[in-house]
């Protein structure tokens, strides 16, 4: 699959976007600077400590230095015993509460060992262009229009399909659960026809939003329903190759049910944008801030730029834990004044950081 990558290095948070060939971004990756090195990333060797078997015998927990224990499960960890040090590959990364899922690597009898857990090394191929042939790359100011509207979209629950109709994205604790509606889309004489071309459309759209979220565990999607069962095997076969040119590899996709449900397992592999974008409220309102005084930088080069920002943010910003001050005023120079107000911080709505040049 052909694709633009797009690459927005803020100060404080790196971030990276694919556009299809209509321009549309089908995956999203965020890494704030406070977590880099700190992250077991998909594909990473790692030296980690085994410390504990897992309840119910289900696999091993393993230091690796970092915030979270990774796992490794128990098909490839009969000889795995507390307190080895070990060579493991990331086989996903951490979301939510639960840390990184690992295998066991090839490594050399003659490797060198460390003497606590750390990273071995890097991926040897990027896992985030898997799949895809780059034909452009942007950066600067244009790559960081398509990553707000990435982001943007990303968290959106409607969106719309081309010729009419939409799709409604929910997430709930055990699935994600995609509705597709016709909504305004017009009906031809023959029904079939029609519910055919509405969930072609839907399921184009629904793949690319997985892919683009980092969706992964069972999703369900209720296609509008079909009579021939020709149509629903086309359906099927449609949804379970869009999935594989978004995602980059292939996914478990059920034939349709009689309710005209379709079910597919995607396997976790990268960690969901939500889960990249749920900083700490502090952290999050203050990296946004950083990114609009970079932003209004550059468009006003010889103005003042000012920021309004809660005092929470405020003070994380001045411990500048991550070294943002040198690097923002090596791109735009020393020319911002940042005011503390008396309110908690949050990440969008009221607590949105205000920033202005004069």
């Amino acid at each position: 699959m052909k694709a633009t990558l797009c690459i927005d290095d803020a100060v404080g948070e790196h971030r990276r976007t694919l556009l299809d060939s209509s321009g549309k971004p089908f995956r999203l990756e965020i890494e704030r600077w406070s977590e880099r090195g700190r992250r077991a990333k998909l594909d990473e060797v790692w030296w980690g400590r085994v410390k504990a078997r897992m309840p119910g015998n289900r696999g091993w927990f393993v230091d690796l230095g970092l915030d979270a224990d990774g796992v490794i499960e128990p098909i490839r960890a009969a000889a795995v015993t507390e307190g080895a040090l070990l060579a493991v590959r990331v086989k996903s990364e951490a979301w939510a509460d639960k840390g990184p899922l690992l295998s066991l690597a090839d490594m050399s009898p003659t490797a060198p060992r460390p003497e606590k857990p750390t990273r071995h090394a890097v991926a040897k191929r990027d896992p985030f262009l898997r799949g895809v042939e780059i034909e452009k790359t942007i950066t600067d100011v244009d790559a960081r229009r398509h990553l707000d509207e990435a982001v943007e979209e990303a968290g959106q629950r409607i969106h719309q399909l081309q010729g009419g109709g939409d799709i409604a994205i929910d997430v709930t604790r055990g699935l994600t659960v995609i509705d597709v509606d016709s909504g305004g889309r017009v009906s031809g004489a023959d029904g079939e026809a029609f519910a055919l071309g509405l969930n072609m459309a839907a399921a184009e759209e629904a793949a690319r939003q997985i892919a683009l979220r980092g969706t992964s565990g069972l999703v369900a999607v209720d296609f509008v329903g079909m009579q021939a069962a020709k149509s629903q095997r086309k359906l099927a076969e449609a949804f379970r190759q869009a999935l594989t040119g978004r995602l980059g590899r292939v996914s478990d996709v059920l034939e349709l049910s009689s309710l005209g449900v379709c079910e597919a397992a995607i396997a976790r592999r990268i960690r969901p944008v939500r889960d990249a974008l749920a900083a700490p409220a502090a952290e999050r309102e203050a990296l946004d801030a950083l990114r609009e005084i970079e932003t209004a930088g550059r468009a006003a080069r010889a103005a003042r730029i000012h920021a309004r920002i809660s005092a929470a943010a405020a003070q994380w910003l001045e411990l500048d834990a991550i070294g943002w001050k040198a690097q923002l005023a090596g791109r735009i120079g020393a020319r911002w004044a940042i005011e503390a107000e008396a309110r908690a911080p949050s990440p969008q709505g009221s607590g949105k950081p205000q920033v202005w040049s004069a």
